[in-house]
């Protein structure tokens, strides 16, 4: 172990008020919304495939997922093969009033490593392991500092303030914010293996992500679900519908649509996917995550009133596997920002779908 360090401390930012178990879901984030005109944006019926046929039956929903997974995994890329080997480091720890901090890296795919922090809550009596969320930045130079409180908007500490609400943490750093920025990188990864978009190899590194929360003795592996912000929202919803030991999400002002933020960019899912839109959109991508919970955080900036009719074109499958009340909006009408009342709803709904 390297650069090993001791600091006993209080971090400098305020405890959010305690979790109030929510239990009539769709009261909270269906109703207050279902008054919302939907839009008629060309979204495909989601339960209908490509030769007309309409899965009437869980079975049939098997069938057609599968069809969407190959038919988006042909345009997000197909991943590398996952190495067994982490090759875990961990780079330092500080041990602080109410949480362990630990800066971690570990293999990626190729010779990329991951870098993020682990925050862990104090050991339980008995020593029960926690549930764990992973939670995504932003687009922000400070990448994995700002959700553990190093960075300079206390609002994003994220991975802080779940932690001290009996959560392990971990912190990564999207890999478009490393040297040269988003579209160097982007640049680097199409030489290094043509066709994988830059989605791609995120929602690769998030799946990483479980693959190493698994080899914590502190994390119960069962109940891991994620949170992020703009950027981090965007890998929140691959990562879940691609990953399926994601449990729970939670995904805040990312732009669900295609055509709601710049998800063609060359380190998203690039210009080659803007002739299959609206034949092809997110409320296909958000379907898979079914019956797994996912709540969307608008606050008509990114997100706001066309959300509802992606979380309407995604519900017909939540309810025919029995989840409709696992799917849901929030906004919260401040822009591109994620307010107390909103975080405090989020950690509720993690709390309520991984406890």
């Amino acid at each position: 172990m390297r650069n090993a360090l001791l600091l006993i401390g209080i971090v400098a930012l305020p405890l959010l008020p305690a979790s109030t178990p929510i239990v009539d879901w769709p009261a909270r984030v269906q109703k207050p919304y279902e008054k919302i005109p939907l839009q008629q944006l060309g979204l495909t019926p989601v339960l209908v495939d490509e030769r007309g046929q309409t899965a009437a039956t869980p079975a049939n929903w098997e069938g057609r997922r599968r069809e969407l997974v190959e038919l988006w995994t042909r345009h997000v890329g197909k991943p590398p093969p996952r190495s067994a080997h982490l090759e875990v480091r961990v780079e330092a720890i500080e041990t602080l009033a109410d949480h362990t901090r630990r800066l971690v890296s570990f293999s990626t795919e190729g010779s990329d490593r991951l870098r993020a922090y682990l925050l862990t809550p104090p050991r339980t009596e008995g020593g029960k392991p926690w549930p764990a969320v992973v939670v995504f930045h932003q687009t922000s130079a400070e990448t994995l500092k700002e959700p553990v409180g190093l960075g300079s908007q206390p609002d994003l500490a994220l991975a802080l303030e779940l932690v001290r609400r009996g959560f392990v943490t971990l912190s990564p750093e999207c890999y478009i914010m490393k040297d040269g920025g988003p579209r160097a990188q982007a640049e680097a990864l199409e030489r290094r293996r043509p066709g994988w978009t830059g989605l791609g190899k995120m929602t690769f590194d998030a799946s990483r992500c479980i693959d190493f929360l698994e080899t914590v003795p502190e994390v119960d592996a069962r109940r891991i679900g994620c949170i992020g912000h703009s950027l981090g929202a965007k890998e929140v919803l691959y990562a879940m519908a691609f990953e399926p030991r994601y449990k729970a999400g939670v995904f805040s002002e990312g732009g669900i649509g295609l055509r709601m933020s710049n998800w063609i960019d060359p380190w998203y899912l690039t210009e080659r996917m803007k002739p299959n839109i609206p034949r092809m959109e997110n409320h296909q991508v958000l379907s898979l995550i079914a019956p797994r919970p996912f709540l969307l955080i608008a606050g008509d900036s990114a997100d706001g009133d066309a959300s509802w009719t992606f979380i309407k074109a995604a519900q017909p499958v939540y309810e025919l596997l029995g989840a409709g009340d696992r799917i849901g909006m929030h906004n919260h009408h401040r822009g591109h920002a994620f307010p107390v009342e909103s975080r405090v709803l989020s950690y509720q709904w993690l709390e309520s779908w991984l406890r």
